[in-house]
């Protein structure tokens, strides 16, 4: 193929999903672990385990939600809102533990690597290069969809210690209220 071919789009993301969807459950799973290998080295183990949802809600909602993120990302035509819930799911979690913004939101980033390590070792990279960084993209904006959804719940987290905050302070004042009455009252009897 000279530098002058042009690569039909068409063509191009149905040799690139034919390379992927066979490939799909394995894509998933490798994306799921480097998730996982995100959390303390003791968490992990357990993350990866333990299935039940109530023993460890941590790690079955983030393979809940990436192999829905997975199926969104690999849809011809995302849904929209099965794209926010797989989103929400896996950065809220991450948005209330120590992670830094670019730990929390950067594990959507691996997702670009794993797809084009499949696509290389397919031998069809040039084949299907004008899908593949079509796919990235829509990856990018996964990834700004994710800051977004971090960035709210962090404010949300925020503003709650806030309220706690003012409320602490509140019922501080009231006691110190109630008892310095009680010791002006003490003050005018002696």
């Amino acid at each position: 193929m000279s530098a002058h071919d042009t690569i039909n789009p068409v063509r191009s993301a149905t040799i690139l999903y034919a390379v992927l969807l066979p490939h799909k459950e394995a894509i998933t799973s490798r994306w799921t672990a480097v998730v996982h290998g995100t959390y303390p080295f003791d968490t992990v183990g357990f993350l990866r385990t333990s299935k039940d949802r109530f023993a460890n809600p941590v790690g079955y909602r983030t393979d809940e939600a990436a192999a829905a993120l997975v199926d969104v990302i690999f849809s011809e035509r995302p849904d929209e809102e099965a794209l926010g819930r797989a989103v929400d799911e896996i950065i809220r979690v991450r948005a209330i533990q120590d992670f830094s913004p670019e730990a929390a939101v950067g594990v959507i980033y691996a997702m670009k690597d794993i797809v084009r390590e499949r696509v290389m070792a397919s031998g069809q990279a040039a084949e299907c290069l004008t899908a593949l960084l079509a796919l990235e993209s829509r990856i990018d904006a996964v990834a700004l969809l994710a800051f977004g959804v971090y960035a709210r719940c962090r404010e949300t987290l925020h503003m709650m210690k806030v309220d706690e905050f003012k409320r602490r302070n509140s019922q501080i004042l009231r006691l110190a209220e109630k008892r310095g009455a009680n010791l002006d009252e003490a003050d005018t009897k002696n």
